[in-house]
Parts: structure tokens; sequence; C-alpha cells
């Protein structure tokens, strides 16, 4: 039966890839290159208006691909629309302003709520079949926000208070919603003030040969992860070089007592990784957990891991109805922290003054093929009754620190799995223990000191 379902996956993922790889160009070829259009090449002047007045233009006139020529150019928040693309050639930059003000105030959705949120420097609301290409670069410009931020965590540090990730408003650099058939290809990502790519409720997406970083130093970029995926299906990303200061792939769509009978909230499917290099800066390498309640049919194969952060992560919210099945992590080389986190994960926890008792599914999780050094084998110890089901490694050699595996559950198993040449030794995790493990669990400035 597990064969069976192996082969009706991957039947999945062929289709969803050859849909994605067969988007066809419906859109008006017309090029509106912008500097033909008033905007000029100065990367001291706010220059929204005038880059807006050139995508409407495009719309107008039957839809388009809006050109960014070589220069940098300074932006606040743009909004493309139905029928246009946008091209920044060789040498190009589109660089976002550091004043707020430049970003308005809209629906949103932000860390798993439909809430009133900025907008990000670069915004597509359904507009299907829109393209961002490359070989230029996309730039938050997002040192001012970082220093916000980090301000504001000192701060609360000396008054001993609680504080949240959107207390400094920061925008995004990238989000896209409910938009379908959606390529970002060849373009540099860097240095988002908040989350750098953000799909939410979008549908065969195509992210590739793409570049995207934020930094450590001189000054941390909290909260940027690479992609956050939030209730959508049918997702290729490839040839990526992914390096931010949080997660590499994070799966996302909702979080919350209720979120799995909302509608606004999602399931993430049919995703596939490969072929990408994850780097030095990030927290984990794919994560599923901190705002997600459902994922299925998820693979990442053929990665170079260059980190010293989870190869999987699993947040086990206590508090959200969570199921996560069907993940495939195969052919993975390289340098990573620990291979393993399934952990119970309780940031910004509440049970909204109900009575429910949330509790997680992870069944059909398979870790094969893979070769690496890293810190250990990792852990596996959720919330008391969440439920682990057919999680299997299979053919993992790792050269680690620690031969210590630690795992709450007989059921996982492990096949030509060694340690140091040697099997793993094998002991569980109690209460204390998984907090000492799941480093950040807490407040995200501890984490931040890792």
């Amino acid at each position: 039966m597990l064969c069976e379902v192996g082969d009706m996956y991957k039947s999945i993922l062929s289709a969803a890839l050859c849909a994605i790889m067969s988007f066809g160009s419906t859109l008006s070829s017309k090029e509106f290159r912008v500097t033909d259009y008033g905007v000029v090449n100065d990367s001291t002047v706010v220059q929204t208006v005038a880059l807006q007045r050139v995508i409407d233009q495009a719309e107008a006139e039957g839809g388009g691909t809006v050109v960014l020529p070589r220069g940098t150019f300074l932006s606040g928040a743009l909004f493309f629309k139905p029928g246009t693309k946008f091209i920044l050639e060789d040498g190009a930059v589109l660089k976002g302003s550091d004043n707020i003000e430049d970003y308005p105030l809209l629906p949103s959705r932000m860390e798993g709520r439909s809430i009133y949120y900025y907008a990000a420097l670069v915004n597509a609301y359904h507009v299907d079949g829109f393209e961002l290409t490359g070989p230029g670069t996309v730039n938050g410009n997002g040192l001012k926000f970082w220093q916000s931020f980090w301000d504001n965590v000192a701060s609360a540090r000396k008054e001993g208070r609680k504080w949240t990730n959107l207390e400094v408003h920061r925008p995004r650099l990238v989000f896209i919603w409910g938009s379908d058939k959606v390529t970002l290809r060849g373009v540099r990502l860097v240095n988002s003030a908040f989350w750098t790519t953000h799909f939410y409720q979008c549908d065969d997406i195509l992210m590739e040969n793409c570049e995207v970083q934020a930094p450590r130093e001189p000054v941390r970029a909290p909260s940027s992860d690479a992609i956050d995926l939030d209730a959508c299906n049918r997702v290729v990303i490839r040839g990526c070089y992914l390096n931010c200061d949080d997660d590499g792939v994070c799966l996302k769509g909702g979080k919350g007592v209720f979120a799995h009978k909302s509608v606004e909230n999602g399931s993430v499917t049919d995703v596939l990784v490969e072929d990408c290099t994850f780097g030095p800066n990030l927290h984990g390498t794919i994560t599923l957990g901190s705002e997600c309640i459902h994922a299925s049919n998820v693979t990442l194969r053929n990665c170079r891991l260059e980190n010293e952060c989870a190869l999987l992560r699993l947040k086990m919210r206590p508090d959200t109805y969570q199921v996560y099945e069907n993940i495939t992590i195969e052919n993975v080389s390289g340098t990573c922290g620990n291979l393993i986190e399934v952990l119970p994960w309780k940031q910004f926890f509440t049970l909204e003054g109900t009575n429910e008792h949330p509790v997680g599914l992870i069944r059909n999780i398979t870790m094969r093929d893979i070769d690496v050094t890293c810190k250990s084998l990792g852990v596996i110890a959720t919330n008391p009754d969440d439920t682990v089901e057919n999680f299997r490694l299979e053919r993992v050699h790792a050269k680690a620190q620690s031969d210590i595996f630690r795992c709450n559950y007989p059921t996982v198993t492990l096949t030509d799995v060694t340690v140091n040449g040697k099997a793993p030794v094998v002991m569980t995790a109690d209460e204390e223990q998984k907090v000492k493990l799941n480093y950040d669990s807490g407040d995200l400035d501890k984490s931040n000191e890792k």
C-alpha cells in the first residue's frame, strides 16, 4: 500500500511540474520601459507614483511587461495589476524606501492571521500569470527596520515586558495573494525588512534560479524568511540559493484553536523543492508548524546544506490542530545542525478562552539517502497527545558531534542509519530536555542569540 501511495504521489508531482512548466504566455508582449515614461535613474528620490503610473498604463493598454533598466530606482509599495509582468534587467535595482509611510496599511495576511498590515515592496493581488524575473535585484533596504526591531527588543527586555514580531512595522519584500500560475525566475531578492517572499492562496507557483538573501551582520535581519507558502498548492522551487536570517522554505496556512475551520486558512499541498542550496544564515531548512494546520505531499530532494540549522523542523503547536503527512526528504548532502527537530512550539500560545485541547498528527515521513556533517540526528518529542505514525529514516549517514538520537516514539524506524560509522544511541527526551533542545520556543530574541 505504501508503494502505491508513493507512486501516486510521484505522479501528482510530475503532473504539477508539467503544468507549471507549460505556463503559456497569454498576456500582451508589449514592453513598458519605465524610463520611457518619466521615471529617472536616481536612487535618492522615491518614485512610487511614477512607477505605479507605468504599471497602471500597462494594464490599461491590455497588459504587458514593465521593464526596469540598469540603475537604482527607489520606491515604496508597488501593485501589479492583471495582465502585467515585471522584468528587472541586468544591473537594475528596485530599492525599497525605508519609510513605513510609503507602504499603505491594507487587508493582508501575517503570522497565520488575516489582519490589516503594511503592503510589501512588490505586490500582486489576483494577478494570474504574474511573472517577476531577473537578472536584476529587488533590494528591501531593511537596515533601518532591523535596527528599530532590535531597539524594541532591548527596550522590552529592560522593561521586563513581552513583545511580538509585529510591534515594529516592517514591510515584506514580495507579497502575492490569490494569484495562480506565478513565476519568479532568475531574480535577486535581498535585504527584506520582514519576510522575503510570501505567497498566500496561490496555486501553481514556480520559483526558479533565484537568489534570496538577508544578513546576520552587521545587523541581523529578523524573520526574513526566504519563502513562505501560506495555503498554497502545486509549488516547484528549483535551483535557488536561500540564505536569510530565519527559515528557508516555511509552510504556513493558519494558527489557533479554530484555524482548521476558517475559510481564510488552508492546506499546503504538492510542494517540490529540488536542486537548491541552503546557506549559513538560516534557522531552518524546511519548516512546518509555527502557522501551519495541514501540509501534505511535500518533497525536498537533491539539495545542498551549508548551515547549522535543522534540515526538517516540525513545530507542534498545542493551541492548533495540525496534520503533517506524506513528506519526503531525500538525496541531501552538506553540513547542518540537527537533522530533525520535532518539538512543541509555544511561542505566542493561546487557547483563545476555550477548553479545547488541540492535537497534532505526523504520518508518512521518509528521510533517506542523506550524507551530512551535523550536530546530531536530532529529536522527535512532540506534545503529549500528538501522534507519530510511519516516520522512517533510511540510508542516513552522519558525521556528528553527538551519537544520541532523542526519540519518544518507538514506531520511528531506522534502516541503515549510522552516526560516525556506528548505530546511533536512541534515547527519549523528557520535558526538561524538550525545552532545552527547542532553543527558540520562547522569544525570538533568544533564538537570535543562538
